[in-house]
């Protein structure tokens, strides 16, 4: 295959990008805003995966982790009937009250981060708040506001995400092409940094050292389309290393964008990954380098990017989430209107897959491809929740289920009605917090550990 570069990229592998689209955003994103959590995908049928491939290496040992391998999915889809087990990728769960004070009222969890000693929260119906909140970490209680509205310095209008690392917090705005970069022990804004590939808002990006990695994957400047799956730049802006796809875009419009506007995006060992809707390859960044690391074979299932949204797409997959272990990959898709979950277990190269009955979404004409609703995984941790869509991304290991006034009743039922699970005296926690929430209570951060 051809690798093509430029002044500024280096593509080391171009194979002929997935999650909802902009304009339908603030409607999905109650059913598809999980970062992350199609993740819960634990198959365990015996498939085969037909095809895999490494790098070859003269190192003694070989890094798994940067292993180029091909994933099969065409050839493999064979459902089977065995349960989802929580407990195969999660380690433990614990529970944080967020404390309810006057300024700090929130509701159910837009974006989040955990770090070691705090979380920082954003709600669901309220883009239009200048800040995010932040809580401590294992108390709950309210600390400050980050974040202040206006056009000044330090000031943004709807912040979208937020990411911590070490003394500094980053957020990103609806409206502003930089991320602003504040204090965590103050507040105190410090400065922002301009994002090099322009693209509405942010949604998701990567802090290293002097990097920020980003996905901004398509925009328009004088009425050309121009795609990029990762870029890897500093703090001034300058382009370190960008994925950038070798694809014929004739016919390609917003209306025909990769499922959503936004990165399938995730981190692996701290290493930031992203799936490319034009190449059907997996991408991470190795400290400056870009290296792809699976291919995703869809044979006839794959999305011709020619074509627009409309009700054909029900008919190729469409990825949603991905997370991976030291022990698997693992993804959620859509197809013909089911939602599939797939295991690829990379020492065995078995590939399993699993298919759940899913509600589509039907109230908009050319959109029922859309996977609105399937409950997921059987959770055998604290029976918290079986939805995988219910779990947000927090970091780079950890996911929460925020629990409010609006869904306590539902979580209550399904935590009574658990009883098979690793940690009953968690579960009966929980209930009893459950059971004190007042009507005027913040929500309670159920925030589950995966393994490796």
């Amino acid at each position: 295959m051809e690798n093509k570069k430029s002044p500024n990229a280096i593509t080391y592998l171009t194979i002929p990008y997935s999650f909802e689209n902009s304009f339908l955003k603030n409607d999905t994103m109650k059913y598809l805003l999980t970062l992350c959590m199609g993740f819960f995908m634990l198959l365990s049928c015996n498939n085969k995966s037909s095809q895999s491939a490494a790098i070859a290496t003269d190192e003694p040992e070989v890094n798994e982790d940067t292993l180029f391998r091909v994933i099969d999915l065409a050839n493999n889809l064979k459902p089977c009937s065995d349960s989802l087990l929580l407990s195969d990728i999660v380690e433990d769960v614990e529970y944080v009250k967020l404390e309810a004070v006057d300024n700090a009222l929130v509701g159910e969890m837009y974006k989040g981060y955990v770090s070691d000693s705090a979380i920082f929260f954003s709600c669901i119906g309220s883009p239009i708040r200048p800040h995010i909140f932040m809580f401590d970490r294992f108390t709950g209680k309210f600390i400050r506001t980050i974040g202040k509205s206006g056009q000044g310095p330090g000031e943004m209008y709807s912040p979208v995400n937020v990411v911590a690392k070490d003394s500094l917090v980053y957020l990103s705005s609806d409206y502003r092409d930089e991320l602003f970069v504040y204090k965590i022990k103050n507040g105190e804004f410090v400065r922002c940094i301009p994002l090099n590939k322009p693209y509405a808002s942010a949604w998701y990006y990567y802090i290293g050292d002097n990097r920020v990695i980003h996905f901004p994957f398509y925009n328009v400047w004088d009425g050309k389309y121009s795609m990029c799956d990762m870029t890897i730049q500093d703090f001034d802006g300058n382009i370190i290393q960008e994925q950038t796809p070798e694809v014929d875009y004739t016919g390609f419009d917003y209306r025909n964008k990769p499922n959503t506007g936004f990165a399938v995006a995730w981190a692996y060992k701290n290493h930031p990954n992203v799936y490319s809707f034009f190449t059907d390859t997996i991408y991470a960044a190795f400290d400056d380098t870009i290296r792809p690391r699976y291919l995703l074979s869809l044979g006839k299932y794959k999305r011709p990017l020619q074509l627009k949204v409309s009700p054909e797409w029900k008919n190729y997959i469409i990825f949603h989430h991905f997370c991976e272990t030291k022990d698997c990959l693992l993804g959620s898709f859509g197809l013909e209107q089911k939602a599939w979950f797939f295991r690829y277990d990379k020492k065995s190269k078995e590939i399993k897959t699993w298919k759940q009955e899913a509600k589509p979404w039907d109230n908009l004409p050319g959109f029922e491809w859309i996977i609105r609703s399937a409950p997921g995984i059987t959770n055998d941790i604290d029976g918290c929740s079986d939805h995988l869509r219910k779990m947000s991304y927090v970091n780079e290991n950890q996911f929460a289920i925020c629990i409010t006034q609006d869904n306590m009743d539902e979580i209550r039922k399904i935590v009574s009605e658990s009883t098979n699970v690793k940690f009953p005296e968690k579960r009966q926690q929980l209930l009893d917090m459950i059971d004190s929430m007042g009507p005027d209570d913040n929500p309670i951060l159920a925030i589950y550990k995966l393994k490796d």
